[in-house]
């Protein structure tokens, strides 16, 4: 027999790769065993691992695995078939040389296998990082053989490459039509190569390369998680494993300063248990305020952006149990995060398992759920509602620092009018009706007895509290008749309570007191007086109607006082 040739050749990553043909002209019965067999005695040999993959055809006998440097330079006798040997052309174009291989044919005798003999080349074994070399890349004809060896799937991905690269709009179906090969015969000119609409091994590998250089860095690698069932590609340089809370694993960030987080989802349980989970995962401290969520009978989608992370969040429910994992991600690079949530879905796997409480880190606080720290608000404020659609006034100090706006902890809510003396009114996204709403009454006088209706304690008490307060002044310190000066101790959460007189009419809006300078007496507030109510109202197309002046008794006082009232959060991501 003769010999034939081998390729052994440095990639980036520091590993080499071994591709040896066997093949006969007239490869035919016994010949063709022959060509199987040449393999089958490298294997037996010890040259080639167990586990190295062989490609078998009529015409061919075929291997290619990455192999370490070491394995490649023990590989010194290969063999061949007599009358056709040649090298397959799988390789890059260009690869840093850290070790490369020459051919050399040696004749045995007629009774022995010939072989193949590597010799080391004349480049040091250890190239700088800047040599490279540059290999011959296949002929058109060896372009179709390789890309005939390519599974569906691998098509596909070639498909998804260059829609990726904005070469290719139509269907991903791994059929190579003429809008594929127009595709790539566009992207071959646009790179230097010539037209030939069929991408070499060489142009497939620099394809795939650019699709995946946004991963540079996040070292994806497959994670199996066995208590999970899942199986799914992980940026483990970029995150590690945690912790277990059912129902999830927590993966967190190697650097402390950056807020990327991943968690499988992994639970026993049925649709109801879905949506439970979908419930309480937008409570989470760790997705962002502003999400987009839907829910089906067995899958649900929770994606959002904030100021500083990105989240994709989903689930799914099949045979008794739930699925899923959710990537919270740095806002900087939207491009990126796209792209790992499409390659995180598309590598997600499960096997039976799920997670149990016996593997949960135990934590006694009502304040976190599943392991994580349930979203407050950085502050609440009280309101009072002035119209049957939701609308609610309050005092505007710090809003401007929400992310978010909800009121009663529920309805997204935004400012559509502010007055100089401090009190904006709120609008709810989507249209409620309250129990109630406050009334308009008369303009205060000095030394009236008022009521203030509030939640002191950021609605820790449940409901609205009522405490009374003096008029000491019908303006404020200034002169201002657009407010009037109360005497009581407040409390922050005081700050939005409505004013009321004995017969629960509006009398005025508690607003903050002006930032002078001057550190005033504890008991020493300002509220803002109807006129300026009424004209913001006005302002808005809006109208506060005028109310009763019955004169109402202690407890249906109050009982009005807490129908109007609403806390207002104030939510910062």
């Amino acid at each position: 027999m003769e010999c034939g040739i081998v390729w052994v050749y440095a990639l980036r990553c520091g590993w080499h790769w071994l591709q040896v043909q066997a093949r006969h002209k007239t490869c035919a019965g016994s010949k063709s065993k022959r060509s199987q067999a040449c393999l089958r005695r490298k294997h037996a040999r010890g040259f080639m691992p167990k586990n190295f993959p062989t490609h078998r055809r009529t015409q061919l006998g075929q291997v290619g695995m990455p192999l370490p440097l070491a394995l490649c330079q023990r590989m010194r006798r290969i063999c061949a078939c007599r009358n056709c040997a040649r090298a397959l052309r799988s390789r890059p174009a260009a690869v840093t040389a850290a070790q490369t291989f020459e051919a050399e044919v040696i004749q045995e005798e007629a009774t022995q296998v010939s072989v193949v003999e590597t010799a080391e080349s004349a480049a040091p074994e250890q190239a700088s990082p800047e040599q490279s070399i540059t290999v011959p890349d296949e002929t058109l004809s060896e372009a179709r053989e390789s890309e005939g060896l390519l599974s569906p799937d691998e098509k596909m991905d070639l498909q998804r490459y260059l829609q990726w690269a904005g070469y290719y709009n139509s269907t991903i179906d791994a059929s190579f039509g003429r809008g594929t090969r127009r595709s790539m015969a566009a992207w071959q000119t646009d790179n230097g190569h010539e037209d030939t609409g069929v991408l070499t091994t060489a142009q497939r590998e620099k394809l795939r390369a650019q699709y995946f250089a946004i991963f540079d860095g996040l070292g994806l690698e497959t994670h199996r998680d066995l208590e999970a069932g899942i199986s799914i590609d992980l940026p483990k340089e970029v995150v590690a494993f945690d912790a277990y809370a059912a129902p999830l694993a927590h993966f967190k960030s190697q650097d402390a300063s950056s807020p990327a987080q991943i968690f499988l989802i992994s639970a026993a349980g049925n649709r109801g248990d879905l949506a439970a989970i979908y419930g309480v995962l937008p409570t989470l401290s760790i997705v962002p305020m502003n999400i987009e969520k839907s829910l089906n009978k067995d899958r649900f989608v929770i994606t959002g952006a904030g100021t500083s992370t990105r989240a994709f969040i989903t689930a799914s429910h099949k045979g008794g149990e739930i699925k899923g994992f959710g990537l919270i991600w740095p806002n900087q690079n939207e491009e990126q995060f796209d792209r790992l949530v499409a390659h995180m879905r598309k590598s997600f796997e499960t096997f039976p398992g799920t997670l149990g409480p016996s593997l949960s880190v135990a934590i006694n606080d009502p304040e976190t759920e599943f392991g994580v720290a349930i979203r407050k608000p950085a502050f609440v404020k009280s309101a009072v509602f002035v119209s049957d659609q939701g609308h609610a006034m309050t005092d505007t100090s710090n809003l401007e620092n929400c992310s978010a706006l909800t009121i009663g902890g529920t309805y997204d809510a935004e400012i559509i009018a502010r007055s100089e003396t401090g009190a904006g009114l709120l609008s709810p996204k989507s249209e409620f009706n309250p129990i109630s709403y406050a009334k308009l009454g008369n303009a205060v006088r000095k030394g009236d007895k008022t009521f203030l209706s509030s939640y002191p304690y950021g609605g820790r008490l449940g409901l609205a509290s009522v405490t009374q307060a003096t008029v000491m002044e019908t303006t404020d310190l200034s002169g201002n008749a657009e407010k009037f000066r109360l005497d009581f101790l407040a409390e922050p959460g005081d700050l939005g309570g409505a004013v009321l007189d004995q017969s629960g009419n509006l009398t005025g809006i508690l607003v903050s007191r002006d930032d002078t300078g001057r550190v005033l007496p504890n008991n020493v507030n300002f509220a803002a007086a109807t006129d300026a109510l009424a004209s913001m109202m006005q302002s808005a197309g809006l109208r506060l109607r005028t109310g009763k002046t019955n004169r109402l008794d202690d407890v249906a006082l109050i009982a009005s006082a807490q129908n109007i009232l609403t806390p207002i959060e104030c939510w910062i991501d």
